[in-house]
């Protein structure tokens, strides 16, 4: 199987029992279990910020968009394929009072875009999707290219 690739991102493979969200990552696709997913964004980083600066700012977008929220970190991480990232994890209620957690991932490629990964399920599910999770996390790239015009 081909690499799947969402925006910049690419994925070695998809986990058996995963389904592809066009243009938005993976979601688990089993009967009777809690949807986890696995969300790829990007954009432009903003003129003179850098990654760190990046994260700090959605540090302040998660605690106003969820004022219970417990957030660890951000930390370096080290992934694979990936040169240079930060992590955070987000621990919430839902609003049906379930535990949740998140794993967010930021990257930057050379051409100024941060790619972000959000990996969410909720606690109670965690250790049936962990390898999942992990799995997914290890096959990732993310690049993004300019393409400049032949002038004939």
């Amino acid at each position: 199987m081909a690499p799947l690739q969402i925006g910049s991102w690419q994925i070695e493979s998809v986990p058996e029992g995963w389904e592809i969200l066009p243009g938005q990552g993976l979601r688990r696709a089993l009967p009777n279990v809690f949807p986890s997913t696995v969300v790829m964004l990007e954009e432009p980083l903003p003129p003179g910020l850098s990654l760190d600066g990046y994260v700090a700012n959605q540090v302040q977008v998660i605690r106003a968009l969820l004022p219970q929220s417990q957030i660890k970190g951000p930390s370096p991480t080290a992934l694979p394929q990936i040169e240079s990232a930060q992590k955070l994890g987000v621990f919430y209620q839902s609003r049906d009072g379930r535990a949740v957690v998140q794993t967010q991932l930021y990257t930057t490629s050379s051409s100024g875009q941060v790619g972000i990964v959000t990996f969410t399920t909720l606690e109670e599910e965690f250790a049936q999707v962990g390898s999942a999770f992990q799995a997914i996390g290890n096959g990732l790239k993310f690049s993004t290219f300019s393409v400049t015009p032949q002038v004939p």
